[in-house]
């Protein structure tokens, strides 16, 4: 992907964290001004909003970026890491602040306190905290479960993108158990990024598969779930050498979209989840197959395509009505490559 669009895809995330840091900036400025609250507020704010901007900016680029050793390192070295390198920024963002909007009647000595930085830390650990919990059960279960949106199930229209290894099995007897982890692991890291980039959500991998879903709106809008798929295995190709160098052979994947109704709600107990489940899903699953059965490596559902326009880099080509495993009717496909 390229950089400017890159760029264009992160820009509103980085604006509204920006705005988020400066409020809290804010808030801390008109806490601890004293008897010029204004210029408290405006450099709290100014302080804030350059912390917020460069730490965002610094996780999208590097420290938690697609395919950054980082986001492969253990929860608490993650976490610890990236905070000392906000505090960094502290230290550097804090007295800038002070000299831009010095107190009147400031000697112009730059200073900065040690509730600055304890105030500044605290808030920035508990949201990378907050932030890598959620990475950890999935984007935006941890707000779910928090606010209990599907405590009741209720009916979702959803895109689904399921991407599937090829020759998975083969892989996996010449690898050996734990080599073989260690290649999924890399894959799926490196087909996660420019699905989240695209705005889709990680649902859950399935052995050597990950299944990727969008509300509707959002996976329609700019064929996002079309773009997503198709950066994703432009992705792989272009990281062919260096799996071909590591494990001795270059990974291919398949892909499959569908779009339609599914029940989402928390399930379980003793561990909770927020399920998808239903026709929509599992239709999705047999488009992988279909993909297997006739050699295609992108098949679509007519019924999603009817619905958003393909990007002018992707060519599409009928597959007319194929029967699926399961299913009564059949069910109109179409192949997509890349031009």
């Amino acid at each position: 992907m390229a950089i400017d669009d890159r760029l264009r895809l992160v820009l509103p995330r980085i604006l509204r964290l920006t705005v988020i840091g400066a409020v809290a900036g804010a808030a801390y400025g008109y806490a601890t001004a004293g008897s010029d609250s204004l210029t408290g507020i405006a450099r709290g704010g100014l302080t804030g909003a350059f912390i917020a901007s460069i730490i965002v900016s610094l996780d999208t680029f590097f420290l938690q970026a697609p395919g950054a050793r980082l986001t492969r390192a253990p929860f608490l070295l993650n976490v610890g890491v990236r905070s000392l390198v906000y505090l960094v920024v502290f230290v550097l963002c804090i007295p800038a602040g002070n000299w831009l909007l010095p107190n009147p009647g400031s000697t112009g000595t730059i200073t900065i306190s040690r509730d600055d930085i304890v105030y500044s830390f605290a808030v920035t650990f508990v949201v990378t905290f907050l932030l890598e919990m959620n990475t950890l059960l999935g984007q935006n279960v941890l707000l779910a479960f928090i606010t209990g949106r599907y405590h009741r199930p209720r009916v979702e229209q959803r895109v689904f993108l399921i991407i599937d290894m090829k020759n998975s099995t083969a892989a996996a007897e010449r690898l050996g158990e734990v080599a073989f982890h260690r290649l999924l692991d890399r894959l799926i890291g490196d087909l996660s990024g420019p699905i989240v980039l695209h705005k889709g959500e990680i649902h859950k991998y399935v052995g050597d598969e990950l299944i990727a879903t969008w509300p509707l709106a959002e996976g329609l809008r700019q064929a996002r779930c079309l773009r997503a798929c198709f950066d994703a295995i432009g992705r792989m190709a272009a990281l062919g050498p260096s799996y071909e160098r590591d494990f001795g052979r270059r990974v291919e994947v398949r892909a499959a979209l569908h779009c339609g109704p599914v029940v989402v709600g928390e399930m379980g107990s003793f561990k909770k989840e927020i399920a998808l489940s239903g026709d929509t899903l599992n239709t999705t699953a047999r488009l992988v197959d279909a993909c297997r059965e006739t050699g295609e490596a992108v098949i679509a559902s007519a019924a999603l395509l009817e619905r958003l326009v393909v990007p002018p880099s992707i060519v599409a080509r009928p597959l007319g009505p194929i029967r699926l495993h399961g299913k009564k009717d059949a069910v109109e496909l179409v192949a997509l490559r890349a031009k």
